[in-house]
């Protein structure tokens, strides 16, 4: 894949915070396997200067978060089971500030997974379907 605004460590940081937050496997694809880090580039690349640093230094901050918090790696080093533990304390955060930050990137992870197609075609979510029904409708009711 071609990164146009995150460094191959950036998106390795991103694709395993993904992996931890939405704990997809075994029921729905591996985040390697969607376009969850594709979209964050893109995303990124369209975003303001100010806003794709902002975002680069919290990705490193999760990467370091776990060594913070007294478990024995960084976030990348860390089994499945650890990084949950490490999310979880961060969820918990005493710092009302350090807790909506978590929650932010947990939410562009959400964001960036749930809205591969092939996984929201997994989950039963067919957009190319419902845009397909939206113009048979349109169309017999004589609307543009």
């Amino acid at each position: 894949m071609t990164l146009s605004a995150l460094t191959p460590r950036e998106a390795s940081i991103f694709a395993c915070f993904c992996d931890t937050v939405v704990a997809p496997e075994p029921e729905l694809p591996a985040v390697s396997h969607t376009s969850a880090v594709a979209f964050l580039d893109g995303w990124l690349a369209a975003s303001p200067r100010l806003n794709r640093l902002a975002l680069r230094g919290l990705l490193y901050a999760a990467e370091l978060a776990p060594r913070g918090l007294g478990l024995p790696a960084r976030l990348r080093l860390l089994d499945a089971e650890q990084r949950g533990h490490a999310l979880a304390i961060a969820e918990a955060a005493r710092s009302r500030h350090a807790r909506q930050l978590v929650r932010l990137l947990e939410d562009i992870a959400c964001l960036s997974y749930y809205g591969d197609v092939a996984v929201m075609r997994q989950l039963g979510y067919d957009a190319d379907a419902n845009v397909q029904r939206a113009r048979e409708l349109r169309r017999r009711e004589g609307r543009p």
